[in-house]
């Protein structure tokens, strides 16, 4: 008797093995990389473009003033040895009005990018996730691993191109 169960107990034991490792075997698994993909989707390109254009003017006149006054700075650099105390008292006062300026403009319109630039990554990402989404589920992946996140993968299991060229369908 005491044979018997031990006989049972082992073949429960294998059998539940080989069947664990049958189920391990049928799991496919995929691999993305994310940051290739998004540099490289239609969609994220034409909002890095129509970012530009929307700050062009303000981020045009931002530079205009960083740049004179990093002419005019030089100028006092240059012109001090000859200048009064008072004429350089005064252009260093001048100097600082202007950055005080530049920063009062510089500053919230950087503010004003970056919320916009975040509002347009979360609608890419929103696209990147459905286009993933879509892969996984014609190629009945059952596991997908960012690329970074992984040491090694063969380029079988890479499914960005797939990803990719789903996302860029995608409007």
């Amino acid at each position: 008797m005491k044979q018997l169960v031990k006989t049972l107990f082992a073949t429960a034991l294998l059998s539940s093995a080989l069947l664990s490792s049958a189920a391990m075997a049928e799991q496919r698994i995929g691999v993305v990389n994310r940051d290739a993909i998004v540099q490289q989707m239609p969609q994220a390109i034409a909002s890095s473009q129509s970012l530009q254009i929307e700050f062009k003017d303000e981020g045009t006149k931002v530079e205009a003033l960083r740049q004179k006054m990093a002419a005019d700075l030089e100028k006092l650099r240059k012109d001090a040895p000859t200048m009064s105390e008072a004429q350089i008292k005064a252009e260093q006062e001048r100097l600082q009005a202007a950055n005080t300026e530049y920063e009062a403009i510089a500053k919230p319109l950087q503010e004003k990018i970056q919320k916009r630039r975040q509002e347009e990554n979360v609608k890419v990402v929103t696209l990147l996730n459905q286009a993933i989404q879509a892969v996984v589920t014609e190629e009945k992946l059952d596991l997908v691993l960012d690329r970074q996140a992984v040491v090694f993968a063969t380029p079988q299991y890479d499914i960005s191109e797939k990803v990719l060229k789903k996302v860029s369908q995608m409007k």
